[in-house]
């Protein structure tokens, strides 16, 4: 995903200079923000990178929820009503799970290699990647992964319910959580998504993770009512990362 400045993807800077502050102070080990298919802000802490390597956690049903759709497109189907297993991946694709994981998604999306142990673990930059997919109605960079419609189906799955940090600001904003507290937002209407990984889970993850994600969204300036570049945004002075 080729970056791209925030100011030209209409988002003010200081509102994300606000949320990796916020981040930072809850322990976050990387947040990285996207619109339109471009990597707007990107930071990392603890010594970690974006090819460091983190656990899939729950985002593995949504991959194998993308995976049945890809064997629908290729007359595959799969009937099934919950998000199938990988034998019945491979079963119905004919080759091994990993191999059409890496043909149909992980190669397409130009993700770095992984590795299935058992569940997917992959560089945590490239879950940014994943979230665009799904921002973007199953489209990559221009290119059609899974038939439109598909991935709204596997948001509803995954409980991936309108998650609104203030409301009418994104009413399609969800939240899909994954390993070890790290969560993607995905907000389809705005074509922004959101990753945030590292930290311990709780009560008070949950409300600086709520005004991480507020920031942002006040900070879009093409959204319908949207205020001046920095009004309504808060100080970033005032975020003082605890050490």
């Amino acid at each position: 995903m080729p970056p791209l400045p925030a100011a030209e993807a209409h988002i003010d800077p200081t509102a994300l200079t606000a949320a990796g502050l916020l981040a930072e102070r809850d322990g976050a080990t990387a947040l990285l923000v996207a619109r339109n298919g471009h990597i707007v802000y990107e930071h990392y802490w603890h010594g970690t990178a974006f090819r460091s390597p983190i656990e899939a956690g729950a985002w593995q049903g949504v991959i194998d929820d993308l995976l049945a759709g890809a064997l629908a497109d290729d007359r595959k189907p799969l009937h099934a009503d919950s998000t199938p297993g990988r034998a019945q991946i491979a079963a119905a694709a004919g080759v091994a799970y990993e191999s059409y994981l890496s043909k149909r998604l992980w190669r397409p999306l130009g993700a770095y290699d992984a590795t299935l142990a058992p569940d997917l673990r992959a560089a945590q930059g490239d879950w940014i990647r994943l979230g665009e997919l799904l921002a973007n109605d199953g489209v990559y960079l221009g290119e059609e992964l899974v038939r439109p419609g598909w991935v709204a189906r596997v948001l509803a799955r995954h409980g991936c319910a309108a998650e609104d940090a203030t409301p009418g600001l994104a009413p399609d904003l969800c939240r899909l959580p994954g390993a070890n507290a790290a969560s993607l937002w995905v907000a389809p209407s705005l074509r922004l998504v959101i990753l945030r990984t590292g930290g311990a889970p709780g009560p008070t993850r949950d409300a600086t993770d709520a005004r991480m994600v507020d920031a942002i969204l006040r900070g879009l300036t093409d959204r319908p009512g949207a205020r001046p570049p920095g009004e309504g945004l808060p100080d970033p002075a005032t975020l003082v990362p605890a050490h």
